[in-house]
């Protein structure tokens, strides 16, 4: 059985030091979002863990008096980011967000992390839900998405510097 669980998790250690230098600096306060377990147990030992429902999205917080939320995803495809890696549930989450939302989407062959706003995102998300392609271009991140800086924030030192992509 393949599980692609951890796939992100050097990509997410990444945010939460980005999100600790803004929260240090006053800049934003933006958490990471625990998808919620069912632990079962035989005595003392665990035999099961599994998600107890679907989660949310990845962050959440706030920023500039915004509310602000988003889901990150990182992929070794070279010429791509599939839709397959996001889960509906998220994507119908960032649809009903009332403030700010978007996706983090790092390209691991690359080193490269490209921010799309939630009007790309679900544009091309119901395109390919009416039979449409099935992922996203390398080449329309290079194009049309929001590369992040590292070391940004008006050379605050950010690591990961995703809010000053925000428009």
């Amino acid at each position: 059985m393949n599980t692609f669980a951890n796939r992100g998790m050097k990509f997410e250690e990444l945010i939460n030091y980005a999100n600790d230098q803004y929260t240090a600096k006053g800049i934003a306060n933006i958490k990471k979002i625990s998808t919620p377990w069912t632990v079962l147990r035989q005595g003392k030992r665990i035999t099961s863990a599994f998600p107890s429902g679907p989660s949310t999205v990845d962050f959440m917080g706030d920023w500039q008096g915004k509310s602000i939320c988003f889901e990150a995803k990182s992929t070794k495809n070279e010429k791509s980011f599939p839709f397959s890696n996001f889960e509906e549930h998220q994507i119908e989450f960032i649809r009903s967000w009332k403030g700010e939302s978007f996706a983090l989407i790092h390209f691991e062959t690359h080193n490269e992390t490209y921010l799309i706003d939630r009007i790309n995102l679900l544009r091309m998300w119901d395109e390919q839900m009416l039979g449409g392609r099935k992922s996203i271009p390398y080449k329309w991140f290079q194009e049309s998405g929001r590369l992040i800086e590292k070391g940004g924030y008006q050379n605050q030192g950010i690591v990961l510097d995703y809010l000053s992509a925000i428009s």
